[in-house]
């Protein structure tokens, strides 16, 4: 049974790498595979990550920084934005940096 479970799990989260590798974002993921919140979408996502290969790890990472780097941009140069949300959505971003790095 518990393998069953960590069997659907990986599935699971494997079909995240897909989507989120296919550009969808981690909100709309979440909807596509029935988790809550965006947050359990990025927890898979990572899950899927670190049982790849070393050389897919780098690839699928450097594809997700250009992304955040793309997103930080639109924070930067938002005129809907005060400095501070600017400063609290930059801060989020590294924080998914961090996360993304992290084995």
């Amino acid at each position: 049974m518990d393998a069953e479970i960590g069997n659907d799990t990986s599935s699971r989260d494997d079909q995240v790498l897909e989507l989120r590798n296919a550009g969808q974002s981690f909100a709309a993921i979440a909807k596509t595979v029935g988790y809550g919140r965006a947050s359990e979408t990025r927890e898979a996502f990572n899950r899927a990550l670190r049982r790849r290969p070393e050389e897919v790890r780098a690839a699928l990472r450097l594809q997700e920084m250009v992304r955040l780097d793309a997103m930080a941009d639109v924070f930067r140069k938002s005129p809907k934005l005060d400095e501070e949300e600017i400063a609290q959505r930059l801060k989020a971003v590294d924080q998914l940096r961090t996360r993304l790095m992290a084995d």
